[in-house]
């Protein structure tokens, strides 16, 4: 099912952007985009709280401490409550300054306050229902998770074609926004409440111990939020502020095409943290070197090939997809964009281990440092490269962080050498790629794609080639994997008889 909401998550969004671009035009959906972007910052609110749950509730339900659970979940609802509250405030001072913050049409600034307004108290419903949403993956209810996301992205998609279909604009697609979001909220509760009865707790004064052990942990991950917030948010903001909302669009469809493609990878991700901090509950800590090497190997198996079309198609892909007009900038800040999306992918496995095992402090403060490198390059390089200059400031800081203090810390806090750790989980899955890049690239340059179905079809092409090459390197692993699925499925038989 996780793979499931992965497609829909991928698809539905494609699909839909270049009606909706087209449909409100470059600037509104330039607005869209920043508020968008801006309210997410009121997502810090969440303190790393939902980490916290995640990894209380998994290890005391691995422990079988339902007590524990319980304690966990009432006070990060507790906290939740209150800092929705909060939210909610800010989200009136947030609409009221946002015309003065960005160089927003006079036409387009009321509807830029009221979307706003919507988007923020939809953030702050998330804070309430999210806590639920976290017990559900500390219970590792991914298939739940999923079905919930997928009813949520579909129903976003209907209202949104169905809004813009009668004339609608940005405010009414903001409502529905909030809408969605609150009856997503609903389910979430209800179907934790009902999987999992020690969610079932009594709303009063938190356990003081807990929610200090739960600060302890999440503290880290609120420096770590912070971080995440500007390397991933901030683009659009800068953009907006020292460029024009127009080009916040274009950079919006190279950078939305790397969110697309780590989708992919969180869908698997995201299963490795209950995963691993019930491996280091149980002191398994072979299985958790297994698990960072093989996880490093499949999330960057997985994304390469997507990486590798995009870096060398992406600018003939882009005009296909929403516009020629689009294809030159937007399609040279997804090919710098890409250095970023291969450290972010490289050590997703490492960074999510260290979070399921408490080994995450040192992570916030690394994390900050790249924050505070990409926001100073950004804003620098902006002056002088314009919109390019804010995608290097990304990728260059995002590349020397995950360069010089992963690999270190892999091995510092997991046991795996740096030169075990980069070549088996870096670079062998990296070298199956170089035929299909090379394939790709002239591909791209001497059969000229028409249409998406054509490009689609010389991708389905090409693609045999990095399988093999993936098959070739990594047989060993290979016959293993299928060794063991013949002898479970060789068990499930023999019980069935």
């Amino acid at each position: 099912m996780n793979w499931i909401a992965m497609a829909v998550g991928m698809v539905v969004p494609f699909f839909l952007m270049p009606y909706v671009v087209r449909t409100l035009g470059p600037a509104a959906y330039g607005v869209w985009i920043l508020a968008v972007s801006t309210v997410a910052y009121l997502n810090l609110l969440d303190l790393g709280l939902r980490s916290a749950i995640v990894r209380f509730v998994s290890k005391a339900a691995a422990q079988g401490h339902s007590a524990e659970a319980r304690d966990a979940i009432a006070a990060a609802l507790w906290f939740r409550l209150l800092i929705a509250c909060v939210s909610a405030v800010a989200s009136i001072a947030l609409a009221l300054a946002f015309p003065h913050l960005f160089k927003i049409p006079a036409t387009l600034q009321r509807s830029a306050q009221i979307t706003v307004l919507m988007c923020a108290l939809g953030v702050a419903v998330t804070l309430v229902s999210g806590v639920f949403g976290a017990v559900l993956a500390a219970i590792n209810r991914f298939d739940v998770l999923s079905s919930i996301t997928v009813m949520q992205t579909l129903a976003r998609a209907t209202g949104v074609i169905l809004i813009l279909r009668s004339g609608g604009g940005l405010i009414s697609l903001a409502c529905w926004e909030l809408a969605v979001v609150s009856l997503s909220g609903v389910v979430t509760c209800g179907t934790a409440l009902k999987i999992f009865p020690d969610s079932r707790i009594r709303l009063g004064r938190p356990n003081v111990a807990t929610l200090k052990s739960m600060w302890s942990y999440s503290s880290a991950m609120f420096l770590i939020m912070i971080a995440g917030q500007i390397i991933f948010s901030t683009d659009n903001l800068v953009i907006g502020s020292f460029l024009s909302v127009g080009l916040v669009s274009f950079y919006s469809f190279g950078g939305s095409l790397t969110v697309y493609s780590s989708q992919v990878v969180t869908a698997l991700s995201t299963t490795f943290i209950p995963l691993a901090s019930g491996m280091e509950a149980s002191g398994r800590t072979e299985d958790l070197k297994k698990l960072l090497l093989r996880g490093t190997q499949a999330t960057l198996g997985l994304v390469l090939p997507i990486g590798i079309t995009l870096l060398f198609r992406g600018k003939t892909f882009i005009g296909l997809w929403v516009g020629k007009q689009y294809s030159e900038i937007s399609g040279t800040v997804l090919q710098i964009l890409l250095i970023s999306l291969f450290f972010t992918i490289a050590n997703n496995t490492a960074g999510n281990i260290t979070f399921a095992t408490g080994k995450h402090k040192a992570v916030a403060k690394v994390a900050m440092i790249e924050a505070a490198l990409n926001l100073g390059l950004s804003i620098f390089l902006v002056k002088t490269v314009g919109i390019y200059g804010v995608a290097w400031g990304t990728s260059i800081s995002m590349a020397l962080i995950h360069i010089i203090f992963w690999p270190a810390y892999v091995q510092k806090t997991i046991g795996v050498s740096i030169r075990t750790y980069i070549w088996d989980g870096w670079l062998k899955v990296t070298l199956c790629s170089l035929p299909f890049a090379a394939a790709s690239l002239a591909v791209d340059r001497y059969v000229h794609a028409s249409s998406m179905l054509s490009f689609f079809l010389q991708i389905f092409v090409t693609l045999p080639i990095y399988f093999i090459c993936v098959a070739s390197i990594f047989r060993t692993e290979a016959m293993n994997v299928f060794h063991r699925w013949q002898v479970s499925r060789a068990v499930k038989t023999e019980a069935a008889l």
